[in-house]
């Protein structure tokens, strides 16, 4: 796990410092090793250099050497976490042989081995023991169709200076977009790209926040749609998941390569499904240890992480040597010292009772996530709707102490599987099915199987499964759009309430859906959460925490096997079955965790105690004196002083009000974290 970065000028000569303070503000993404190559476009010459933190051994001169082509137009920058092959053999940025193709890659494929016996069947010799020498020897041989051969999680780019329509650069990020790619492009056929967006900012001034995205997002919680590749910077975009750009010419062309699929198969009986999902889930956990370094576990008490807590000790008690971890697993967990909901301490023992593990903890606080607020949101690189990512953020730091590097972790099961208790998509579907009688008998077991009242969502999906999807989708957009003038004449500023009604009002842009879009089965519901809406921003956390402790976090869950599974339609009536949520998975699960935590009745997500953290805040942004030096041009700021006053005194009129007060101050935060102004 890396960070890359790539600064393209065409003509016109790079700056060093600026390439070489870029590249190093991602330092915590890679603190093993740093590493440049220079090229001169037009005459395909090149130069690496290292910097303050590459290994002598390379003998490689440093970027501020005048041997490292002054005139060069184009860089590759790249920090190294070490993963495989430890030595200095993996260090970026890397070249073939003949030094026509060069690659800076953020990620891990993880059925590198497999490619890399067939390649070596064709003729490849390795000189290193890294996936990244694969995935460029790949990309050489099968060009950018090798994408489709990967099992993993990546950002990568590779500078082509073969011969032929000229040099050209190729970028890719994963299917599901578990790792981060940002470009910017200059206006003068210039180009930047990067694994965090503080990193392009490092390339020069004037940037400028998208009013529309801060808009949104102070008045819905709305985040920039990744699938759009927006950001809430406005020139800066971010390669959408599952998209690959050819840049040539000054030129930059997107495109997709997959999506999530949309059905097409027969449900399988139940014993098949659930067998053919244990065997999945099984092979991408084996596939996700591969490592020469230490892997752990993160372990909420819940069911997606209890099953891989225990797939991986049934793998390590069957194959002792699989990982470095050796024969106990460690595994890391968010408790806290009250008996509250959110508290599931004495879940995370159930599972370790069972399991040959050593259990950390880590104990968040309202104190540290005042203490480290700031900090928090310059990795986040953007402000956050809820502080439930700070757990995350507690984990990570223990992991780090513990002397971890890697960390399987349980997100993309609820979106694949059904979890959020989608159950108003559910009876819609048997309503539309024209079995009024078995929504009403699925709503009953529900109800006895979870405890759940869910009498309002059978009544909506009634009612929508009769009307037509046009009217129903009208309906809810009218309403949304009455909500949205009212909140935000309230709280954001005359200019900024217009540009971004009129964006939302705007059919063609992805703001012109409420969060809770409206859909018209499950499945096409769970594939927006996938899409769009929920699964990719809590990938951007899991990133930003994991790589702020310089820490690799894995999602056995994304694997694209498992993806493409779970929507082919062969689950089918094995999402929601039996009163149950995520019922495949439970059934999968038989024999890895115990019955208690496969069949519990309360679990009700990653909960936090998110009043006591946002009314810390707020009363730490009073006693600091802090003010709207960089938001003005956002918000009404004598309402937001209101607010967050209300908020920091115990007396907000609401949760709602609560969540305002958490988005102004995460945004003025943000602004000034990164000197941005409108």
């Amino acid at each position: 796990m890396c960070g890359i970065f790539g600064w393209i000028t065409p003509g016109r000569p790079i700056g060093r410092e600026r390439t070489a303070g870029a590249v190093n503000r991602m330092r915590h993404r890679g603190p093993d090793d740093e590493g440049y190559l220079f090229c001169r476009m037009d005459q395909s010459r090149t130069a690496l250099a290292g910097g303050d933190e590459t290994s002598e051994e390379l003998k490689l001169p440093s970027w501020r050497s005048e041997e490292t082509l002054p005139e060069a137009d184009a860089v590759l920058g790249f920090r190294r976490l070490s993963i495989h092959d430890l030595s200095a053999a993996g260090h970026q940025p890397m070249g073939t042989p003949d030094r026509q193709l060069w690659i800076v890659f953020n990620g891990e494929v993880y059925n590198f081995l497999e490619l890399r016996a067939e390649l070596e069947e064709s003729g490849i010799v390795f000189r290193n023991g890294t996936d990244t020498e694969v995935v460029l020897r790949a990309y050489e041989k099968w060009g950018k169709r090798c994408l489709e051969r990967f099992n993993g999680m990546w950002g990568l780019a590779v500078l082509d200076l073969r011969p032929g329509d000229g040099p050209e650069v190729f970028l890719a990020r994963d299917r599901c977009g578990v790792k981060p790619l940002f470009y910017h492009e200059d206006g003068a056929g210039g180009l930047v790209f990067a694994s965090e967006l503080k990193s392009i900012l490092a390339t020069g001034g004037g940037w400028r926040p998208d009013p529309v995205a801060v808009g949104n997002f102070l008045v819905w919680s709305r985040l920039p749609s990744q699938r759009a590749g927006d950001t809430f910077v406005s020139s800066v975009r971010l390669l959408p998941p599952g998209c690959t750009a050819v840049f040539r010419q000054g030129k930059l062309q997107v495109e997709r390569y997959w999506d999530v699929p949309g059905g097409g198969m027969t449900a399988l009986p139940e014993s098949d499904a659930v067998e053919k999902m244990r065997w999945l889930l099984e092979d991408s956990i084996k596939l996700r240890l591969r490592a020469d370094v230490k892997i752990g576990s993160c372990l909420s008490g819940g069911l997606d992480s209890s099953v891989i807590v225990g797939q991986v000790d049934k793998l390590l008690s069957q194959q002792p040597g699989l990982t470095h971890t050796g024969e106990l697993q460690h595994t890391f967990s968010a408790v806290y010292q009250s008996g509250e909901s959110y508290n599931e301490k004495r879940f995370v023992d159930r599972v370790l009772e069972g399991v040959k593990a050593r259990g950390h903890y880590a104990w968040p606080q309202a104190a540290r996530l005042v203490e480290e607020f700031e900090q928090l949101v310059w990795h986040q690189e953007e402000p956050f709707p809820t502080t439930s990512m700070f757990a995350q953020w507690c984990v990570m730091s223990a992991v780090k102490e513990a002397g971890v590097t890697v960390l399987l972790d349980g997100q993309a099961s609820d979106e694949l599987l059904a979890g959020y208790r989608p159950y108003q998509w559910h009876y819609q579907d048997l309503f539309k099915a024209g079995s009024p009688g078995r929504a009403l008998a699925a709503r009953r077991s529900i109800s006895e199987e979870t405890g759940d009242r869910t009498w309002p969502q059978l009544a909506a999906a009634g009612v929508t499964a009769l009307l037509p999807g046009r009217l129903t989708q009208m309906a809810v957009k009218t309403a949304y759009l009455r909500s949205w003038r009212r909140r935000a004449q309230k709280i954001l500023s005359p200019g900024v309430a217009q540009a971004v009604e009129a964006a939302v009002a705007d059919p063609g842009r992805p703001e012109s859906y409420p969060w809770r879009r409206f859909a018209e089965s499950m499945e096409q519901q769970l594939r927006g959460l996938v899409q769009d809406v929920c699964l990719p921003h809590l990938l951007r956390y899991e990133d930003r925490n994991s790589m702020a402790f310089s820490i690799e976090a894995r999602v056995p869950f994304t694997d694209f096997r498992i993806v493409e599974f779970a929507f082919s339609g062969a689950l089918n009536g094995h999402k929601i079955s039996h009163g149950w949520a995520k019922w495949v998975l439970r059934e999968a699960g038989k024999g890895l965790v115990p019955e208690d935590i496969l069949w519990r009745r309360d679990k009700m997500g990653f909960g936090t105690p998110e009043s006591d953290y946002t009314q810390a805040l707020a009363q730490s942004w009073i006693s600091r004196g802090r003010k709207f030096e960089h938001a003005p041009a956002f918000v009404n700021a004598n309402e937001a002083k209101m607010i967050i006053r209300r908020t920091a005194s115990g007396i907000a009129r609401d949760r709602t009000e609560e969540g305002m007060a958490l988005r102004l101050v995460g945004v003025e935060t943000w602004l000034r974290a990164f000197d941005l102004s409108f």
